[in-house]
C-alpha cells in the first residue's frame, strides 16, 4: 500500500478495535431524553423534550455522563460498522473481518422494530424534532432500515447466502408497504420518514429508498421494487434547487440553505441507482449534484461546510459523507479520489484522537467538540475510511 493508504488502514483498524472493545456501545446525537432524569423532567411535553435534546446535542461540553445518559446500540451505527468490516473484507479477504460483519448482522436481525410483519429499524432513543414530529425509541423510519439492508444486500453480495437476501426483501416490503404514501403519480412516488404522516417530504428519504430497492429489484427479480425504485429517485431528481444540490425536505419554504451530509447522500444514492439500472439522466444528475457538493459544501483544503451558506461548525459527519461520496467517484475521475483523500486528511488532523482512537464529533470557530459519538462519529468514519481504502488502487 501507499504511505497515505497506509495511515488510513491504521487509523481503520484502530477506530474498529476501539468501538469493538466496547461492544459498539456509546452515544448519539440525539439521545438525550435517554437520560431518566431528562425523560422525567420533560414529562412528555414536545416542547420541553426539544429543549433538552437541543441543549445537550449543542453544549461544547458532552453533558450526557452529568444527566446519566446511558450508553447503548445504535442499529444505524451497527449496520454503519457491519458495512465497514465488509468493505474491508472485500479488499482484504479476512475472514474475521466476514465473521464479525455476520455477528453485527445477527444482532440486527434479532432486533427488529416490534410490532412489525416486516424487517424495520428505528433508532435507540427518544427523538422529538419541531413538534408534532416524534419518533419514540424503537418506532421504525426508512433510514435507518435503508443501512440495515444496505449492509444485507452488501453481506449477500459477499456470500451469497439466501437468508441475507429474504432478510433485505423484507425490509423491501417494509418500505413499499408499511408507509403512508404522500405524494403519486405515473412517473413519481414519495413515501413518509415513519409509518405515519408527516408534514414534509424529506428527499434524501427517497433517494435512498430507491437506490436500495433497485439493488433488490435485481438481486431478488423483483420487477414491483424496480417501478418504485425508479418513480421514488425521479421525485427527488426533479426537485433539486437552483444551481443544484438539494434541500432537506420538501417543500422547503423553511429551509433557507443546503447541507452537508444529507446532499451527500443523495449523490450517493443517484450514483448507485445508476450503477444498478444503467439510467443515464440519472448519472448525469449524480455528475451534477457531485460537481455542486465539491464546490459550495468542501473548503479547498478538505473542511466541510456546515451548509451551502455556512461554514460551521465542521462537522465529522460532512467529513465522513465526503470522503465516501468522492472515493466511489474516483472510479470515473480520479480526481475525484484525490478529493477524497484531501477530506480524509482533514478529518485526521482536526478531528481524529489518537489516545482514544476515536474521532470528535466537530470543530466551531473557535470552540471543539472534544467527545466522540459511537455512530455519528466512529461508526460513519470506519464507514469512511473502509470506503476510501477500498476504491484505493493497490500499488
Amino acid at each position: 500500500m501507499s504511505r497515505d493508504a497506509t495511515r488510513y488502514a491504521t487509523i481503520l483498524d484502530d477506530a474498529l478495535n476501539a468501538a469493538r472493545e466496547k461492544d459498539y456501545e456509546g452515544w448519539s446525537k440525539f439521545d438525550a431524553l435517554n437520560s431518566p432524569f431528562l425523560d422525567a423532567t420533560t414529562f412528555g411535553n414536545q416542547w420541553l423534550r426539544l429543549a433538552a435534546i437541543q441543549f445537550v446535542k449543542e453544549s461544547p461540553v458532552n453533558l450526557r455522563p452529568l444527566f446519566g445518559v446511558r450508553k447503548s446500540r445504535n442499529p444505524k451505527g451497527i449496520a454503519l460498522f457491519a458495512r465497514a468490516y465488509l468493505s474491508r473484507f472485500a479488499r482484504e479477504g479476512r475472514p474475521g473481518d466476514l465473521d464479525e460483519a455476520r455477528r453485527l448482522l445477527g444482532w440486527l436481525l434479532e432486533n427488529p422494530s416490534p410490532g412489525f410483519e416486516n424487517l424495520c429499524w428505528g433508532y435507540n432513543y427518544v427523538w422529538q424534532g419541531i413538534p408534532p414530529f416524534c419518533q419514540e425509541k424503537g418506532e421504525p423510519n426508512v433510514v435507518v432500515t435503508a443501512f440495515v439492508g444496505e449492509a444485507l444486500i452488501a453481506a449477500y453480495r459477499a456470500t451469497g447466502e439466501a437468508a441475507l437476501l429474504e432478510a433485505a426483501r423484507s425490509a423491501a416490503e417494509f418500505m413499499t408497504r408499511d408507509l403512508p404514501v404522500m405524494f403519486e403519480t405515473a412517473t413519481e412516488q414519495a413515501v413518509s420518514y415513519i409509518p405515519k404522516e408527516t408534514s414534509s417530504i424529506v428527499l434524501n428519504v427517497q433517494a435512498m429508498s430507491g437506490a436500495y430497492l433497485a439493488k433488490v429489484a435485481n438481486d431478488a427479480g423483483e420487477r414491483r421494487y424496480a417501478e418504485i425504485a425508479a418513480k421514488r429517485i425521479a421525485f427527488t431528481r426533479e426537485r433539486g434547487a437552483e444551481g443544484g444540490g438539494w434541500y432537506y425536505a420538501h417543500p422547503r419554504e423553511k429551509y433557507r440553505a443546503i447541507d452537508n451530509y444529507h446532499t451527500g447522500g443523495i449523490v450517493d444514492a443517484f450514483r448507485e441507482y445508476a450503477e444498478e439500472t444503467g439510467d443515464e439522466r440519472t448519472r448525469e444528475a449524480w455528475r451534477e449534484g457531485l460537481d455542486f457538493y465539491d464546490r459550495r459544501l468542501f473548503e479547498a483544503d478538505g473542511a466541510p461546510r456546515w451548509t451551502s451558506d455556512s461554514p460551521y461548525p465542521r462537522d465529522v459527519h460532512g467529513s465522513a459523507q465526503g470522503v465516501l461520496s468522492f472515493a466511489a467517484a474516483g472510479a470515473e475521475d480520479p480526481r475525484r479520489l484525490e478529493r477524497a483523500r484531501q477530506i480524509a486528511d482533514w478529518a485526521i488532523d482536526n478531528l481524529y484522537r489518537p489516545k482514544t482512537r476515536d474521532f470528535a464529533y466537530r470543530r466551531g470557530r473557535l470552540v471543539k467538540w472534544n467527545y466522540s459519538l459511537m455512530r455519528w462519529c466512529n461508526g460513519w468514519m470506519a464507514r469512511a475510511f473502509s470506503a476510501l481504502l477500498e476504491h484505493t488502487p493497490r500499488a
